[in-house]
């Protein structure tokens, strides 16, 4: 069970000081990245007109958060200067494989939730009124997405068992995006050892296109996957196919499942925002209509499931704020001290993900004073990592912290947002 409120600090200080050490016995990972000059374009968009009412639910200014936030998301991608200069930095190397032009290493997952976080700065700022600092993460933004369409919507080489499937219509010119992970081979694995293309990864890339003002282009990526991934025998989502959008035999079938639901709901959002935004600068976007009632359809009679995972249970809190009714709120509450637990920051990213949901869905499914509590704990978790150079999924670590820092922020549900009845 959870520690009583009155035992978390102690429990908190003995677990930080178990996990300094486990970091230290793991040894120092790589810190030092090559740098190379690269021209590349600084891409100026203006944003969607309806902007301001996507933003509407964001968080209020909090320059301690952004301060906090920028410490880490500066750790991981470099610091932002007026011309981007050397920015984003490669992933470390064993955190991500090598890019076509074997310099970037880019990882998904993590650039998704690196977007959500610059894209919450830069609101935050505009909450401020200050455009010149918002106008700069939102640039930055840009070149990340600009920078990951390059080398996860490409090719990793020109051998043959790399190759991906040809798409004109997409803004990367092929067929969905890879993970990044560090080996490779032509047909996946069924587990997590080989690049290929998750589904979560990509509708969390998806999510961010949208909240970040690239509502056309996670539309055509979305159109572009969406029939690799979905088993129209099945009604449901694949969760993995291989680079090149083909699902290896012990991945074909699938039924309906929280991947099949998550992409119902990212499905309606983009789509939610291609009709109410009258951006003349952007060509229009084909409609997701189809696409969401294939989807509808193949959830009919589905139940939301829970699981006391944390990140699992943080995903599904936070993607529970677009169902009707929040089905799942009162099941996430009576297990929320399992997922928040303490001693899920053995592995950071997990116990980050349930934080995000809690601070997203709020003390409807845990006390905003033990989330509190551990968001400092990592803090300085991750403040004592940084000192002694990098760990273990280092990257996606801070990231995610950064982006629970800024809750709501990108991730939380906006006004214009549909809510989703399942069923209906």
């Amino acid at each position: 069970s959870f520690i009583p409120s009155d035992s978390l600090q102690i429990s908190s200080t003995l677990a930080l000081t178990a996990l300094i050490s486990r970091s230290s016995l793991l040894g120092q990972a790589t810190a030092a990245f090559t740098t190379a000059a690269s021209a590349t374009q600084n891409l100026m968009r203006t944003p969607p007109k309806s902007f301001a009412i996507m933003s509407s639910n964001t968080a209020a200014f909090d320059e301690s958060a952004i301060h906090k936030a920028l410490s880490l998301l500066n750790s991981v991608y470099g610091p932002i200067n007026d011309n981007l200069t050397n920015f984003p930095l490669p992933m470390p190397p064993d955190e991500a494989g090598l890019c076509y032009d074997g310099y970037q290493r880019r990882y998904l997952w993590t650039d998704a939730f690196g977007v959500l976080a610059y894209t919450s700065i830069a609101e935050m700022h505009e909450i401020n009124d200050d455009k010149d600092k918002a106008n700069t993460y939102r640039r930055a933004c840009d070149k990340l997405i600009q920078t990951v369409h390059q080398c996860l919507g490409s090719p990793r080489s020109n051998d043959k068992d790399d190759a991906m499937k040809n798409d004109p219509s997409s803004p990367t010119g092929h067929v969905g995006l890879r993970i990044g992970k560090l080996d490779s081979r032509k047909i996946t694995d069924y587990g997590m050892e080989f690049d290929g293309q998750y589904w979560h990864y990509i509708v969390k890339w998806l999510l961010a296109l949208a909240r970040s003002g690239h509502v056309n282009e996670g539309i055509h990526i979305a159109k572009s996957c969406f029939p690799a991934f979905f088993d129209a025998g099945h009604g449901g989502i694949r969760w993995k196919v291989s680079v090149d959008s083909t699902a290896p035999p012990s991945l074909r079938r699938a039924g309906p499942s929280d991947d099949t639901l998550v992409a119902l709901i990212v499905f309606s959002i983009l789509e939610a925002d291609r009709v109410r935004s009258d951006d003349d600068n952007s060509d229009d976007a084909p409609s997701l209509s189809n696409e969401i009632q294939i989807l509808k359809s193949a959830l009919i009679g589905y139940k939301p499931r829970v699981t006391n995972d944390p990140l699992g249970w943080g995903l599904e809190a936070m993607y529970d704020q677009y169902l009707t009714g929040k089905p799942r709120t009162r099941m996430l509450a009576s297990i929320h001290e399992s997922a928040l637990h303490p001693s899920h920051l053995s592995l950071p990213f997990r116990l980050y993900g349930a934080m995000i949901g809690a601070r997203v869905a709020g003390e409807e499914v845990a006390p905003k004073v033990k989330v509190d509590r551990l968001v400092e704990m990592a803090l300085k978790y991750e403040e004592n990592i940084m000192e002694h150079g990098n760990e273990e999924h280092s990257g996606i670590n801070r990231v995610m912290l950064a982006v629970c820092l800024l809750c709501p922020g990108a991730v939380g549900k906006r006004a214009g947002d549909p809510t989703i009845s399942l069923n209906a």
